[in-house]
């Protein structure tokens, strides 16, 4: 008899159909998957539509009605041989086998995180923006719904990650289901969200209305967040780097005085970042300011300052905040008294010793141990002096010259050209030298004197320089010297007369020689060389004869003792 199996029921009672579970599932490949927890019941038919009659086994009927799928994943529903459908021969060792998978595990969540900037505490904190994502996987028949509520609000099917950006505390809840109905146990995450930054404020104890402190003032940073707290505050003070704040009092030793700006902000525990603020003070860290200054001329090396016997000391006190009471000062040791208008120096070369003090209207004295160089003194209590040294220069710097290259003495008579070149130098002992200029004859004004020079003004002259030191001391020297800027005269003499001309050049007979001679009416004739068509030249030392025939071109220079030289040229022919 040809029959079907019909069906595999099962029965789930009135809670399956109100929960809406399914308890099987066949997929687009036609595997049916059944959940493994759901009975299941044969019928069989012998037409696809035909009346369906109910199995029931005799031999294990405690087991078969209904029976349970025992085994995860693919189970057999099998006969013990195969028949053939038009023959209806018994196929040995060939069974016939329907599949069907059983799946009676749930799926699993998981949940991932972007945009993460937290921090574990008493509760999870996240910045901001965070978005939580939900991926649930199933090995078998697949995930059928993902759902989720947030804080205890209505399930929602989950779509895509969510994200949250108001401040507050929030519960997660969420679970899965797979295609047969194995459900999920409810899963749930915790956390708040802190989209805000940390407040931080500036305390001083310790400044004027006029936003003034001193180094005894105290600055500390309070800062404050509500709810992940703050991880950390970081200042700088002008243009310095950030620096992490440690909670005590700020340090201001370091800087200078004058105006400065502290920046800070602060940051919490989810990287919420405090905009920058900043607060710009006036630290005064000294007395009243002390300041010597020289009406005149004057010059300043290291610790000490050079006068002329023209200068002026000035005394000025300047307090930026109470006002000056009095200045006080002495000159080599004297006794102190007050000073009221710039004062004469003793008019004696040598280095003086100026002490001098301010007091402001608070009676802070410019007194301060530490940079004092003269304590125990004269009696007086020193350190309470600011103390400088002045050197009072009355002389002038020593000056002199020399002259290279070319120069001679002849009769007292100083002898240059122009080629001597005139250095000038001086020194000064107090003060030191600071410059040398010039004038020649009766010029007008002076040519400062930067390197050795020349000098191109024929006959007597007379040189006059001046040197300066570094107070403007004034010292004078000079110096006469004749200047012979003319070259000597050459003479070219044949010892015979020429015979004949040729292309307007003299022609003479082959036994000639020529003699050579010159003269300076100044300085003296040092030198005569020559040199014949182009050869090397040679000194002269007697007739030039031996000539062949040609062209001939004679070039001669002579020199004198100045090194003006002269040159003189002459193309003949030899016949």
């Amino acid at each position: 008899m040809r029959f079907f199996i019909y069906s595999i029921v099962f029965l789930t009672g009135a809670v399956c159909l109100a929960q809406n579970r399914p308890t099987h599932f066949t997929d687009s490949t036609g595997a049916l998957y059944w959940r493994k927890s759901t009975p299941v019941y044969l019928f069989v038919s012998d037409a696809p539509d035909g009346d369906k009659e109910r199995l029931k086994s005799k031999a294990t009927a405690q087991y078969a009605d209904p029976f349970y799928l025992d085994t995860e994943g693919v189970n057999y529903i099998r006969s013990r041989n195969a028949v053939d459908p038009e023959t209806k021969r018994v196929i040995p060792d060939s069974e016939v086998m329907f599949e069907i998978y059983a799946d009676g595990i749930a799926p699993v969540t998981s949940v991932s995180y972007e945009n993460v900037n937290k921090f574990q505490g008493d509760l999870l904190y996240y910045k901001a923006g965070v978005s939580v994502s939900l991926e649930a996987k199933d090995q078998l028949s697949g995930v059928r719904k993902l759902e989720y509520a947030i804080n205890d609000g209505k399930y929602t099917p989950y779509q895509k990650p969510l994200t949250f950006q108001d401040p507050g505390i929030y519960e997660v809840e969420y679970y899965s289901e797979d295609e047969v109905g194995n459900v999920e146990g409810k899963k749930s995450i915790s956390f708040v969200v802190d989209p805000t930054p940390p407040y931080s404020d500036l305390t001083i104890n310790g400044i004027t209305e006029d936003e003034v402190i001193s180094t005894g003032s105290k600055l500390y940073i309070l800062a404050l967040d509500s709810i992940s707290g703050v991880a950390s505050v970081y200042y700088k003070f002008d243009d310095q780097p950030f620096k992490k704040y440690n909670g005590l009092q700020l340090p201001t030793a370091q800087l200078e005085e004058g105006e400065h700006t502290i920046t800070y902000y602060a940051e919490d525990k989810v990287k919420n970042v405090e905009e920058h603020k900043s607060f710009t003070f006036f630290l005064d860290k000294s007395a009243p300011l002390m300041v010597a200054d020289v009406l005149g001329d004057r010059f300043i090396v290291m610790d000490e300052v050079y006068f002329s016997g023209r200068t002026k000391l000035k005394l000025t006190a300047v307090d930026n905040k109470v006002g000056v009471k009095e200045v006080m000062y002495s000159v080599d040791n004297e006794e102190f008294k007050k000073y009221e208008k710039p004062f004469y120096l003793p008019s004696v070369s040598g280095v003086h010793l100026i002490k001098y003090y301010s007091v402001d209207n608070l009676d802070n004295s410019t007194a301060d141990s530490k940079n004092s160089r003269y304590i125990g003194q004269g009696g007086f209590e020193e350190f309470k002096h600011n103390v400088n040294k002045f050197y009072v220069d009355l002389t002038g710097p020593v000056i002199n010259h020399s002259i290279g290259n070319y120069t001679f003495t002849r009769s007292d008579t100083l002898f240059i050209g122009p080629y001597s070149k005139i250095k000038l130098t001086g020194t000064d002992p107090e003060s030191g030298f600071k410059s040398i200029a010039y004038s020649l004859g009766g010029d007008v004004g002076e040519e400062l004197y930067t390197e050795p020079f020349t000098l191109t003004r024929e006959g007597f002259n007379t040189l006059n320089y001046y040197g300066y030191d570094n107070v403007n001391n004034r010292n004078i020297a000079k110096f006469t010297f004749y200047l012979d800027a003319t070259a000597p005269n050459i003479f070219i003499q044949f010892n015979t007369g020429n015979t004949d001309s040729r292309e307007g050049k003299l022609v003479y007979p082959i036994t000639s020689g020529i003699f050579l001679s010159a003269t300076d009416k100044t300085s003296g004739v040092n030198s005569v060389t020559y040199s014949l068509d182009d050869a090397p030249f040679k000194s002269y030392a007697g007739l030039i004869s031996g000539m062949k025939k040609g062209k001939h071109t004679l070039v001669v220079k002579a020199k004198d003792f100045l090194n003006n030289e002269a040159v003189k040229e002459v193309t003949f022919h030899i016949k």
